[in-house]
């Protein structure tokens, strides 16, 4: 072991002795020696969902992470990252040869000129987009005078310069486009749609946004490769044509990109169910208000009846007993008449007239009729007839005179 520390250090010695003497400065390999080594760098974005973002222990992840980690496995590489703050710092990285690749980004003109592009790896429709409620933005030729914003050295900022009359703001990070159109500083927003849409699902706010009009165009996006690294490309060309289409591509898509949450989500379902209960509940106290309200109402009709009634039936009841005590009085103003009509009656023997109470001598039937109901029609008797007319023959079969 001794001997082989000592091979091994003078080994350094010289080969730094050497250099020295010829005058070559010690530098470390290129990122394109590094690849033909089987050492591929990447330039990546620290920050650009959900193709670019870090971990907790600072590690590269996302989409385009997953995708070239796939290409890697199948090409026979691997894979060393290059982490960068913008774009243009990771432009530069692959110019400078500090990296060989960019794992994904879009094909533009303008970059086919700085790099070498593989087969696509996926495709994505560039769209317009407004705030839910936004109703005079209907499509492109609807921003003359609108701010708009877009990012810095994506293609939605190549289109706004085609476009007279915008007023184009650029940022940095879509996060900050994307909150500046939700907070009206801008009007609208020109980014990949369905990056968009999963930065908008992840925050949650995904029915603050609205997409207007067709996409403006359809980006192919794919490893792109420094201009003179043929041998590199070629690699990625096989194996992506391996992977996408395959059952992990779609893995990986759906992880990334995954699906539009549905309708009825937990938090909507639970806001419904609180809202149906309050409805109910509001429902069955108005019902109760309501059916008691009817019920007080045809309660008081009943008492209103009722007293109504009761006023009729004390009315028909004081007419009766009036009547009744009328009738008790007649009644026992009759009795008391005949009462005196029963008593003894002072008659006279001879005249047959009556003495009243005050002491005068009335006819009898004036004295009757006066004292009773009856009443008196006068005739003759057949033996007054006899005695006092005996000549008028007003009896004929009951005398005949003498």
């Amino acid at each position: 072991m001794l001997l082989f520390i000592q091979k091994m250090f003078f080994r350094e010695v010289l080969t730094v002795f050497l250099l020295a003497v010829i005058g070559m400065p010690m530098q470390p390999a290129s990122a394109s020696e590094s690849s033909t080594s089987g050492l591929v760098k990447a330039a990546v974005l620290k920050n650009f969902p959900p193709q670019y973002s870090t971990s907790k222990d600072g590690m590269p992840q996302g989409f385009a992470i997953d995708i070239i980690e796939e290409i890697a496995k199948i090409a026979g590489f691997e894979i060393e990252y290059v982490i960068k703050e913008s774009w243009e710092e990771v432009f530069e990285a692959v110019k400078s040869g500090q990296a060989d690749i960019i794992p994904n980004q879009g094909i533009t003109d303008v970059r086919e000129q700085w790099f070498s592009f593989s087969l696509p790896v996926e495709t994505f429709p560039v769209s317009l987009f407004t705030r839910t409620y936004e109703k005079d933005i209907s499509s492109v030729s609807s921003l003359f005078g609108r701010k708009v914003a877009v990012i810095r050295l994506n293609v939605g900022e190549v289109l706004m310069r085609k476009q007279s009359g915008v007023l184009v703001r650029t940022y940095d990070h879509i996060q900050d486009a994307l909150f500046a159109l939700l907070s009206g500083n801008v009007d609208a927003l020109i980014f990949p749609e369905p990056v968009l849409w999963k930065l908008a699902r992840d925050a949650g706010i995904e029915d603050k946004i609205k997409v207007v009009g067709q996409p403006l165009i359809e980006i192919l996006r794919s490893v792109s490769v420094s201009k003179d690294n043929t041998a590199l490309l070629n690699k990625i060309d096989a194996a992506v044509r391996t992977l996408v289409g395959s059952a992990e591509y779609q893995k990986i898509y759906t992880k990334w990109y995954g699906q539009p949450k549905p309708f009825w989500t937990t938090q909507k379902v639970a806001g419904f169910m609180t809202a149906l209960i309050i409805l109910v509940v509001l429902f069955m106290g108005s019902w109760r208000y309501l059916t008691t309200i009817k019920l007080n109402k045809a309660l008081k009709e009943n008492i209103h009846k009722r007293k109504t009634a009761e006023i009729q039936l004390q009315k028909s009841y004081d007419t009766l007993e009036q009547k009744v005590e009328e009738r008790t009085s007649e009644l026992q103003k009759a009795l008391a008449e005949v009462k005196t009509l029963s008593g003894l009656l002072p008659i006279c023997s001879y005249c047959k007239k009556i003495r009243d109470d005050q002491g005068y001598w009335e006819q009898i039937e004036i004295y009757i009729s006066q004292h009773s109901n009856a009443e008196f029609s006068h005739g003759i008797c057949k033996e007054c007839a006899q005695k006092h007319y005996p000549d008028l023959g007003l009896f004929p079969n009951e005398f005949k005179p003498d």
